[in-house]
């Protein structure tokens, strides 16, 4: 069963993965029976070499990303709007940032304390919006957290980096959607080769097509069924 967030987070994976990401969830574990430390919805990695010219789209310029170091990105989605910030653990736990680092096992652990102690401010609200987007590099890799509520529309987030409605949709329909055939990258195949999680977003961007309309989040909930009492 399909829930808003459910929904929110399959869009954020699909986007990130489309530009060149490796992605997973995470799930950091506590010493207190029953709990955990902090969930990450998406660990997102791209490495520096990433290439995929037979699918004729650049990679989203939202993104700032760099030629040079691999771009670790924290990313955590929101469906409400009124609660568009990183989560309490991993803005105030100590240990937090510096598991997530050993886990991606991007940094040597003499590193990972500095580059964590240099990331956590960006977690916080009033992060300025280039200090985000910018990041913290050491040893070839960039850190940067990004916020995703894609309920969320452009006019409301001019001072801030968060992913949101318009930017998803418009790259991944541009992703899946070209006005012309492409000669070395069919868009037809078998959809349920993105897997369970994904395949009924992807098929919902590729009927769209095929019905004349525009991807749309509430249209998107419609065609998953997704409960509305849930936030």
């Amino acid at each position: 069963m399909w829930t808003k967030a459910l929904v929110h987070e399959a869009l954020a994976t699909l986007y990130l993965r489309l530009n060149g990401y490796f992605t997973t969830g995470l799930i950091l574990p506590s010493p207190e029976w029953g709990q955990n430390r902090c969930e990450v919805d998406c660990l997102a990695i791209r490495h520096p070499n990433h290439a995929q010219r037979e699918r004729c789209v650049e990679t989203s310029k939202f993104l700032a990303v760099q030629q040079e170091p691999a771009d670790l990105i924290i990313c955590e989605v929101k469906s409400s709007v009124e609660d568009t910030k990183f989560n309490e653990s991993l803005r105030n736990d100590q240990e937090c940032i510096p598991a997530l680092l050993r886990w991606a096992g991007v940094f040597s652990e003499e590193k990972i304390k500095s580059v964590a102690s240099r990331v956590k401010p960006l977690l916080q609200p009033d992060a300025a919006l280039e200090d985000v987007r910018n990041g913290v590099t050491e040893d070839k890799c960039r850190v940067r957290p990004l916020l995703c509520c894609p309920s969320h529309s452009e006019a409301g987030c001019a001072d801030r980096w968060w992913l949101v409605g318009s930017e998803l949709f418009d790259f991944v329909n541009k992703c899946f959607n070209p006005t012309v055939r492409r000669p070395d990258s069919s868009t037809r195949y078998n959809f349920e080769l993105w897997g369970y999680a994904l395949a009924p977003v992807v098929k919902y961007f590729k009927d769209a097509k095929e019905k004349g309309r525009a991807p749309n989040l509430a249209d998107l909930y419609k065609h998953l069924k997704v409960r509305q009492h849930a936030s």
